[in-house]
């Protein structure tokens, strides 16, 4: 289960982000996240690794972006552990991959969703950037 807490679970889906030419899309912030989400999409259903997949993404009014992802293969019986474990590690990513910056950049709320197999809500981790700009 620690394989699922590695972070370069997350470079999966910051490799989608990467493909789209920020600076060549319109329509602003929330115009741009629309391009990406519908980029990233294409790819979607991705396994990011043994235990996660990711489903699609989606964007939301004042520059709020969401990834929705599936838990395979374990039962999640303790939420809270998740999300302590898996925010640092989010946050880490957020503040350093190269991939990140347009969302560093805009003040993006990024928020990412977990189901498991049936497709029930297991929990989300929301990060912005009093959390990702912070030291």
């Amino acid at each position: 289960m620690n394989k699922l807490f590695d972070v370069r679970n997350f470079f999966g889906v910051i490799l989608l982000i990467g493909i789209i030419g920020f600076t060549q899309c319109s329509g602003g912030v929330d115009g741009q996240l629309k391009v990406i989400a519908k980029e990233a999409n294409k790819q979607c259903p991705k396994n990011l690794d043994i235990f996660t997949r990711l489903d699609s993404c989606a964007t939301f009014p004042d520059k709020h972006y969401k990834y929705y992802h599936t838990i395979t293969g374990v039962e999640v019986t303790d939420t809270m552990l998740f999300k302590t474990q898996l925010l640092p590690q989010i946050v880490k990513t957020i503040k350093v991959t190269p991939d990140m910056r347009f969302f560093r950049e805009n003040d993006v709320i990024l928020e990412y969703q977990y189901n498991d197999d049936l497709g029930k809500y297991l929990f989300s981790i929301v990060a912005g950037p009093q959390d990702y700009k912070s030291k």
